[in-house]
């Protein structure tokens, strides 16, 4: 579909959809009568009930508004659990919570409101689809409403409870006519025609890049497995984007929607209105959306599944824009990022290559690993044994710990798991720590075949990088692995090996959601040179520890980085004659080189254009002479 027929579409359908659903809701008992087609609005809300995101909606109910009374309905048809029936108390329970949302929207809307304007904001009890086919509820929805929130829960049930039903045909007309049309989290999902119902299975975000982990519900208009039947078709909408790492799982549904392959993202607290030009604007809130877009440089359809148990997805090119607060927005239909109003034409990437990081010819090989604690047995362990094997000098296990004990003890869990993966001698562990005497190391160092170095604590590393850094130890280092060295590096100590690394703790459970959105803040990312054997900055487990902001940070410290993020069980091997992807998992590659905006929003969130992305799956190559 070509930008123009995708604009002409667009306001076609709105038309068919004002008539002909309106004619749907007088056969079945609606009443009044529909106002004359008006500016469409669709308002996503990444996730949260802020108090600024809230107003942004509200704004464009108001907008809509034309007898003084900006009248907004409430639905919490995504708030139960099961789309066909509820208990009565549960009933009274989401009701009373969905009262308490809509005072707050009523809230913003009379913060935004103009003279002479009052707001009001009122639940419709629709929460499962016996409710959606009621008259009495369907009449609630008609034309005398400026704005309609879907609040948030689970989108998958929401759809099954209004798919083709009259709620669905009032709100497809009332959108037609102008209303808006917004909501938070799954409230924002359904408003994409194309919906990710979430992850399939069991599979979470750091399983985002396999085939079949993403649960996308774009069937039919006769289906229920679909969005909102007038949601946006030209680009799937995502929630959470940052806050929980779904960038990769975007990624997926981005290939998987029919026609274009676009798709777009809300952080927590985040929102932005798109309008029925296809401009996505008025960004606002905490911290940023982003646009990728896999048609530009033919990144979707070059796109392709590589392996298999499972197979992961191979793209490359995907153009990849931050969008905070302040000048920036994204148009659907140039495919163009703007800032203040001016489109950023695309850059010319013709030539790109990741040449940079091939070696000069005696380099020794390299594997820079993700993690490889849950697979020891895997096939990055099986490489190197067999290259240090085949090294001609002893093998070194450098074990970095805050204390001599701590070292030791990770050093003898490596020493053990090398030996019984057919290491033909036994290791020598050596332990870094801040007391180490660094020229001593050095010259322990030089005598290896095969360097083993691990780090958990990208904190303590980062300060142990500085100490070889100031006593010479990094360029022997270099020194050894270009003269014919076998080298891994692991976790912390794959960090080190780039030319910058993150100095910051490895995420938990409890600090991985808000750490994720946060590092798209400036100055959030500590930021501390690395020994600069790779012209690259690494980041261990991307995906698992949502270190998506921390890949931005660094390019925005440095522009013109690349960043190259390893995942559990992978390593990029790097030989003079070839960087290719060994193991269990995908590398997740930024790209800054292209880059067109490198900035800051009004919330202090990055502001990037002209980025680019790509997945390289174990058995594939970045780069080869």
């Amino acid at each position: 579909m070509t930008r123009q027929s995708r604009s002409i579409w667009w306001n076609g359908r709105m038309v068919v959809l004002a008539v002909v659903l309106v004619g749907t809701l007088v056969v079945l008992g609606a009443t009044g009568s529909v106002q004359g087609q008006g500016p469409t609005r669709l308002v996503p809300i990444g996730a949260g009930y802020e108090a600024d995101t809230l107003e942004l909606f509200a704004a464009q109910a108001a907008a809509h508004d034309s007898d003084g009374v900006v009248t907004i309905r409430v639905l919490p048809i995504t708030y139960h659990v099961r789309p066909d029936a509820i208990l009565p108390p549960i009933r009274r329970e989401n009701l009373e919570l969905a009262g308490e949302r809509a005072e707050q929207i009523r809230e913003a809307c009379q913060a935004v409101a103009a003279a002479g304007q009052t707001c009001a904001a009122t639940v419709v009890d629709i929460q499962i689809r016996p409710d959606a086919l009621a008259p009495e509820r369907v009449a609630q929805l008609g034309p005398e409403v400026d704005g309609f929130y879907i609040l948030g829960g689970d989108q998958t049930v929401g759809m099954q409870v209004v798919a083709n039903t009259p709620t669905e045909a009032a709100l497809a007309a009332g959108f037609a006519a102008g209303a808006a049309v917004g909501g938070n989290s799954a409230g924002a999902a359904v408003i994409s025609r194309y919906m990710i119902g979430g992850y399939a299975g069991d599979n979470s975000a750091w399983d985002g890049l396999h085939q079949g982990a993403l649960d996308l519900w774009y069937g039919p208009d006769s289906s229920e497995r679909r969005g909102l039947i007038f949601g946006l078709p030209e680009a799937v909408i995502d929630q959470h984007v940052l806050e929980r790492g779904r960038t990769a799982r975007l990624l997926q549904a981005m290939v998987a929607k029919p026609d274009d392959k676009l798709a777009v993202g809300f952080d927590w607290g985040t929102a932005g209105v798109i309008d029925e030009s296809l401009l996505v604007h008025d960004i606002t809130g905490w911290y940023a959306a982003i646009a990728l877009d896999g048609e530009t440089y033919g990144a979707a359809a070059d796109a392709s599944y590589v392996g298999d148990d499972p197979a992961i997805l191979a793209i490359h090119d995907v153009a990849y824009h931050v969008l905070p607060p302040g000048p920036y927005g994204y148009d659907l239909t140039a495919l163009l990022p703007l800032v203040d109003g001016v489109a950023q034409p695309a850059p010319d990437i013709s030539g790109r290559n990741f040449d940079v990081l091939l070696p000069e010819e005696g380099a020794g090989a390299l594997f820079v690993s993700g993690d490889l604690s849950a697979a020891t047995r895997g096939a990055v362990m099986t490489e190197f044994v067999a290259a240090a094997n085949a090294a001609g000098g002893p093998t070194i296990v450098l074990s970095a710990g805050p204390r001599q004990r701590a070292a030791e003890g990770w050093g003898r869990f490596w020493r053990n798991r090398l030996r019984n993966m057919g290491l033909a001698e036994r290791p020598t562990i050596i332990t870094l720590t801040p007391a180490t005497n660094q020229t001593a190391l050095a010259a322990r160092l030089a005598g290896a075949g095969a360097i083993f170095f691990t780090g958990n604590d990208a904190v303590l590393m980062a300060d142990l990088v500085a100490a070889m850094r100031a006593a010479g130890t990094d360029t022997a280092l270099r020194d050894w692995w270009l003269g014919g060295g076998v080298f891994l590096a692991d976790r912390a100590a794959a960090a080190a090996v780039g030319t910058a690394m993150s100095a910051e703790p490895t995420p938990t459970g409890g600090n991985v959601e808000y750490q994720s959105s946060d590092s798209f803040l400036a100055d959030y990312i500590h930021i501390r040179p690395g020994l600069g054997l790779l012209p690259a900055v690494v980041e261990p487990r991307p995906l698992y520890d949502y270190l998506y902001g921390r890949m931005v940070s660094h390019v925005m410290a440095a522009p013109g980085t690349v960043v190259v993020g390893v995942e559990r069980g992978a390593a990029l091997r790097v030989t003079p004659a070839e960087a290719a992807m060994i193991g269990d998992e995908a590398a997740l590659v930024l790209d800054s080189r292209y880059a067109a905006t490198l900035a800051v929003g009004d919330n202090d969130a990055f502001a990037a254009t002209w980025l680019l992305l790509d997945t390289f799956p174990p058995g594939t190559t970045l780069a080869a002479r």
